[in-house]
């Protein structure tokens, strides 16, 4: 079966041709209207889809975005005709809070042409006065540099403004990480099914959403492991004009290093399997691991859950995420490589698990370094009792 490639509506119709799909607008009644073109082969499909969103931009450039285009109109014409439909939902979603919230007010009313250097310069230096975590500010600048690239080469300004602007290096805010004694007490309290979610986030590693997408399909019984490859999410509805205004989606991992293969301790494998079995005593054995009503498990059901487990362990200010952070911590303080703890927790690089675990590092190192003391005094000693 063919799978569209990550980001790209493309995809293979049941005459073998192949579909992309591409946003034209909004039909009368608020829902997305999209285009279609067809072809033999996808890298036809991809160049024509890559010409039609061209093709649109100039389109609506000739249909009134001119020089003297507001930010906030370009940016909204940007957003909805290059980016939706050709990032995750959750992607776009994230790029349509970061320009509502913190982009439009600041900037939205600045003409495309009158954007300088230094009026970015005091843009983000604005953002990071708010109080905005670093990775934040990254991700925001990312957007307006996308945008702006796009206004230059449609020629509606003679240069991008944020080139040559340093932004703040991202890091990680301390986390919150169980103390071995905490681990423990919240363990003690892991009996039924429900704690299933925790035991897994614990010694996995595996983000919330990560967690509700597992299917019973992606467990290795034999080998004992099990493989990442859908995440679940709650997001808003694109057309909100009648239903619910969220939907919970299944979709690809966070990144491409989120699709993992991870070891699953002995233990764990023997609880999933008892669920298993138990499932299907009950008649009741689903695709999803997880499951309401044979679809995956709500996240914010799972969160509540494990809520209820921490105060009965009497923990405060824990969350579901912190189980993650505390797998890695307790990795790192058993000695595992930083590299070996970046493959497992899914991260873009060992730069990331470095940056978000440098106190862990910190502790580590410090304990190497008296080891090393006590072993110098060890072989002092040895000398000083050798036979002569």
């Amino acid at each position: 079966m063919f799978v569209a490639r990550h980001g790209e509506n493309i995809y293979r119709r049941k005459d073998g041709r192949f579909e992309g799909r591409y946003v034209i607008g909004k039909k009368a009644n608020g829902k997305t209207k999209f285009g279609y073109v067809f072809g033999h082969h996808y890298i036809e499909v991809q160049q024509r889809l890559i010409q039609k969103k061209a093709e649109l931009l100039r389109q609506g450039r000739q249909a009134g975005r001119q020089r003297g285009d507001t930010v906030k109109k370009w940016m909204l014409f940007w957003l909805e005709n290059a980016l939706l439909g050709s990032v995750k939902d959750s992607t776009y979603q994230t790029y349509q809070s970061q320009l509502n919230r913190h982009v439009l007010p600041r900037l939205g009313n600045w003409e495309l042409a009158e954007l300088t250097p230094n009026i970015i310069h005091a843009f983000l230096q604005e953002l990071q006065e708010a109080d905005l975590s670093e990775n934040t500010i990254r991700g925001i600048y990312r957007l307006l540099v996308a945008g702006l690239q796009a206004a230059w080469e449609e020629g509606l300004i003679e240069k991008n403004p944020c080139k040559k602007i340093r932004v703040p290096r991202g890091d990680c805010r301390e986390q919150r990480v169980l103390t071995r004694e905490e681990q423990n007490k919240l363990e003690a309290v892991l009996r039924d099914t429900h704690a299933l979610p925790a035991w897994l986030g614990m010694y996995t590693g595996m983000r919330l959403g990560e967690i509700c997408g597992l299917k019973w399909a992606d467990i290795d019984w034999e080998n004992g492991m099990i493989a990442v490859r859908r995440t679940v999410q709650r997001l808003k509805r694109q057309n909100r004009n009648c239903g619910p205004k969220t939907a919970l989606c299944v979709g690809t991992p966070k990144s491409r290093y989120s699709r993992r293969t991870i070891p699953v301790p002995a233990f764990l494998v023997e609880k999933l399997h008892d669920l298993w079995l138990e499932q299907t005593r009950d008649g009741s054995v689903a695709e999803f691991i997880f499951s309401t009503d044979g679809h995956a498990a709500e996240p914010r059901t799972v969160q509540r859950q494990f809520e209820r487990l921490a105060r009965r362990a009497e923990l405060s200010n824990v969350h579901f995420h912190s189980l993650r952070h505390s797998f890695a911590t307790r990795l790192l303080e058993l000695g595992v490589d930083a590299k070996t703890v970046s493959v497992l927790m899914g991260h873009g690089s060992v730069k990331t698990t470095l940056d978000c675990y440098a106190h862990s590092l910190a502790k580590q190192q410090s304990k190497a370094i008296q080891q090393l003391a006590k072993s110098r005094m060890h072989y002092r000693d040895l000398g000083r009792h050798k036979p002569r």
